[in-house]
């Protein structure tokens, strides 16, 4: 191989693991960010009594979506808990949960994604009435 296809090709590789670099940490600063949280459903008791707790109850399954303006940047499902973790690009991000089983409803909250971590509770509805 001559010097110059050498140095051709060097380049090219070079070029190749810069731009892989720069892609890691995903648009605009290259930084990303952590948002954790829980999904929970409520109202859990048909009638609620004074005296007699009934708290919202965790969501194992419920999908969890980053989306930026229509794009879904991120997903993924609660564990056993309601308990999620998303790691994304900086930048401002609608966090969606849809409910699992038979009653469908989704709860939403904006975030804003960067160095802090950003901790959030999704409380979808349970569909008792």
């Amino acid at each position: 191989m001559s010097e110059v296809k050498r140095f051709v090709v060097a380049l090219m590789a070079v070029v190749l693991w810069l731009s892989g670099c720069a892609s890691l940490g995903g648009p605009g600063t290259g930084h990303s960010g952590v948002v954790t949280g829980f999904v929970l459903t409520a109202p859990v008791c048909p009638v609620e009594r004074v005296g007699q707790e009934c708290p919202p109850r965790p969501v194992p399954g419920a999908a969890v979506v980053a989306l930026d303006g229509e794009a879904a940047r991120g997903s993924t499902l609660t564990d056993g808990t309601g308990a999620f973790h998303l790691t994304l690009p900086d930048g401002n991000y609608v966090i969606k949960a849809s409910n699992v089983g038979g009653y469908a409803s989704t709860a939403t909250e904006a975030v804003v994604i960067s160095e802090t971590p950003v901790h959030i509770t999704l409380v979808v509805d349970s569909g008792i009435r």
